[in-house]
């Protein structure tokens, strides 16, 4: 890992938190209705991180503390099978461990469920979105 000066990384700080809330508020703008794709529900919440390509080389990736996993090798990393249930799991933030050690990354559910009341219809949006999130990564998981 890098050194940086306290400078530095209190701009790298800023520069994460700005890319958060900007990510936080097109969510907001572009799925309201609920029925945002999984390949854009990736866009909107994830590249930043994942990158575009979900191979762990998005423009806020070299400011985490840990390395950021290629999404497009899941499969590769498991036998060749697609774990969904884990999968969902670690995306949903309920999982018992941590996908990347100290958890960088959003609870998705609980970001999804949003400020919607609690209730069967809110927890019923937030894990369509999960599962959309989980298949479309299902879908781009490289062949060999």
């Amino acid at each position: 890992m890098k050194q940086r000066n306290s400078a530095t990384s209190w701009r790298s700080i800023l520069f994460v938190a700005c890319i958060s809330l900007t990510a936080c508020a097109n969510r907001q703008c572009l799925d309201t209705s609920g029925t945002a794709s999984g390949a854009a529900l990736f866009r909107i919440n994830c590249a930043g991180c994942h990158g575009t390509n979900a191979r762990g080389n998005g423009p806020i990736a070299e400011f985490i503390n840990a390395p950021v996993p290629d999404l497009t090798r899941i499969s590769a990393r498991n036998g060749g099978e697609f774990p969904i249930e884990r999968i969902f799991q670690a995306i949903d933030g309920q999982s018992g461990t941590s996908v990347h050690g100290v958890r960088h990354m959003p609870m998705w559910g609980y970001e999804f469920f949003g400020s919607e009341p609690d209730d069967a219809e809110a927890h019923r949006d937030a894990t369509q979105k999960v599962d959309r999130l989980v298949m479309f990564l299902r879908t781009i998981q490289a062949t060999k």
